[in-house]
This record gives C-alpha cells, sequence and structure tokens, in this order.
C-alpha cells in the first residue's frame, strides 16, 4: 500500500470531493454482494443525505490514492440507547481492482481507534458472493451466525393459481379464528391498536434465532418503530404488510412484511416474517405469505422476491421452499472482542502473527 490517505469522522465532514465516488462504491458493493441490479444512486444519496437514527452513532472511514480517487470506504456504527450498548458492527469495501493491497487492513485499524470504550464487542458480516470470508477470518476463525439468502423468481408463478391458494389460506384461517389484513407503510393506528402491534413485533424479534450470537433481546417501543419506519419511507420504501388478527380479542398474532422501493422496483425484500409461539400451528405463516405473494403478482413490478433466514430456521426454509425460493448466498456474521481485533492488528503489524 503506497501513497494511500485515510479520512474518518462523521459523514457530513467527507469533503465534498468524494461524495459522488462514494455513491459509486456504495452501489457498486450492494451489486456485488447481492448479485442484482442495485438500486439507483439516488437511493444512495438519500443515504447520504439522511441523518442518523437517534438511537446510534456512526463514524465513517474513506481511502484515497494519490489521485484523489476514492479506493475504499467503511464505517464503525453503534448504539447508543435501548439495548446493546456495549455492541458495535463495522463494514469495510475496497474497490476491487484495489483489493489485496493492505486497504483493508489500513482502514480496519483506523475503525479500531474510532471504538468508544463501552464498546467491549464487534460483529460485521461476509457475503459468499465475495472474497471477505478469508480477509475477516485473519481476525477470527468462526463465524457465530449463519444466515440463507434466498431468491424467488416472481415470474415463475401463475397469478390464477397464487390467487386461489391465497383465497383458500385466508379462508382456513378465518375458521381458525383469524382474520388476515393488510397494512400499508404506517398505516398502523387505522386497523389496529399500535402498541398491541409493536409489543407483537419486539416478542417475534426476541424468539428469532441467535445462533451464537451474544445479543441481548431488541427494545422496541413505539418512538422506535416510528423512526424505523419514517426513516425507511425517505429512502423510497413502502412497506406492505399482512397481520394475522385473533378475531375474539382484536389482537394482532402475526405478521409478514415485505419492502419496495422505488429506486430498486424489480427487486421485493421479504423482511419479519412471523407468529407468536401461542398461535403457532394454524398454518399463519404460509397463509401471510400467500397473500403477500398474491399482492405482488398483481400489484407491483417486481421479478425477484429476496429474504434471508438463519440457516438453523428450518420451519421457515421449508415455507420458502412452497415458495420456490432457491438459496443463492450465505451471509455469515462474525463476532470478536474489540481487544481481539486490535491484538490481532497489532500482529499484522509487528510481523508477529
Amino acid at each position: 500500500m503506497s501513497n494511500i490517505a485515510i479520512f474518518s469522522g462523521k459523514k457530513h465532514k467527507i469533503p465534498r470531493k468524494y461524495l459522488s465516488q462514494i455513491l459509486t462504491l456504495l452501489q457498486q458493493n450492494n451489486q456485488e454482494l447481492l448479485q442484482t441490479r442495485p438500486p439507483a444512486k439516488e437511493f444512495y444519496k438519500r443515504q447520504l443525505i439522511l441523518s442518523q437514527p437517534s438511537d446510534s452513532k456512526k463514524e465513517w472511514v474513506i481511502a484515497t490514492n494519490a489521485d484523489n480517487e476514492v479506493v475504499g470506504y467503511g464505517y464503525l456504527s453503534w448504539n447508543v440507547k435501548y439495548d446493546n450498548l456495549d455492541k458495535g458492527n463495522f463494514w469495510l469495501y475496497v474497490k476491487q481492482s484495489e483489493r489485496r493491497k493492505g486497504i483493508g487492513t489500513a482502514m480496519l485499524k483506523e475503525i479500531t481507534q474510532l471504538v468508544p470504550e463501552q464498546i467491549t464487542t464487534l460483529t460485521t458480516n461476509t457475503f459468499s458472493s465475495t472474497k471477505s470470508e478469508g480477509f475477516i477470518k485473519q481476525f477470527k476463525e468462526r463465524e457465530s451466525y449463519t444466515e440463507i439468502i434466498s431468491i424467488s423468481d416472481l415470474t415463475r408463478f401463475n397469478l390464477r393459481e397464487v390467487a386461489a391458494e391465497a383465497k383458500r389460506q385466508r379462508e382456513a384461517a378465518s375458521k381458525k379464528g383469524y382474520d388476515i389484513i393488510y397494512i400499508e407503510n404506517l398505516d398502523f393506528m387505522f386497523h389496529l391498536d399500535l402498541e398491541e402491534y409493536v409489543k407483537m413485533l419486539e416478542s417475534i424479534w426476541a424468539d428469532m434465532p441467535q445462533e451464537d450470537l451474544h445479543f441481548e433481546d431488541e427494545r422496541l417501543p413505539v418512538e422506535r418503530f416510528l423512526e424505523m419506519y419514517q426513516r425507511s419511507m425517505f429512502l423510497g420504501f413502502k412497506s406492505m404488510n399482512f397481520v394475522a388478527v385473533e378475531k375474539k380479542t382484536g389482537l394482532p398474532v402475526g405478521l409478514t412484511n415485505t419492502l419496495l422501493n422505488q429506486y430498486q422496483p424489480h427487486v421485493a425484500i421479504q423482511e419479519d416474517t412471523g407468529v407468536l409461539k401461542e398461535h403457532r400451528g394454524n398454518g399463519l405463516g404460509l397463509a401471510m405469505k400467500y397473500q403477500m405473494l398474491e399482492k405482488l403478482l398483481k400489484e407491483t413490478e417486481a421479478e425477484q422476491w429476496q429474504t434471508g433466514n438463519a440457516g438453523s430456521n428450518k420451519y421457515m426454509l421449508r415455507i420458502n421452499q412452497q415458495l420456490h425460493y432457491e438459496p443463492k448466498i450465505t451471509l455469515k456474521i462474525y463476532e470478536l472482542t474489540s481487544q481481539e481485533l486490535k491484538n490481532k492488528l497489532h500482529a499484522f503489524s509487528s510481523g508477529t502473527r
């Protein structure tokens, strides 16, 4: 590595002359990771414009060469409110033509200097679509969590058949005492008790597999939920939600949520699907997914339906098979102490590894 300069700080402090190049790298990074046409650059511009969430902080690291070309970027983020206040997350991306030159290591060293004292544990992700796993394994040999990213080709479905199955699933749920309702974006308060919905979502999140990660359950007060959705809408996302409601109580007991982005309309991103423990075994997960599938086919331009599930979540993986999902990419999360990372980097620098 020669003539590489490292900038670090808040994103609004990044020199303006680098911003356009950073947008390009953000877009290239997305395409490499997910192997599909990425969102338009306006999406990434909005990401840079948008203020940091009130519950977290982020520091950026930018690597430039002697020609003032941005050759890599990274960041460190951490919570300052609600939960997991001792955890941080970092990300690194180096332009393909500039790899294996020590730039990633240099940026990671800078990131470790930014870690606040209260952050004792760090996580980062690798994708099987890149060679980043080899880099991270220098610092942590074994991953703590594995997620399977799968794609369902929406062009393969017959709308008439899907609509018939969605109706059958909806009627079966009704006979068991459940309504399935549709809610878009932030319209929850027009359909049900928002506090009860958020309480349900918090419970479902807490019940999701962590495998070998060491995170405390996320707290989800209404104000945090609303901020998340409002930020998502600024970024161009439309949130499509089907919610299972118990008829006798009027309480929400399950949901499935898919995001569509105006800057990437051909990809539907499946987010949460879950049912409260006491209401499982009634086929609600599959029923809600079929309602979503029908709506995607009828009302959107989406060609791909993307989802991610823990490798240990056999139940959801079985549902996905019924919806023609095919595994495409393996995402791994590595968890290590900040001191462990600093020690490894020091060993690399001193040649004692």
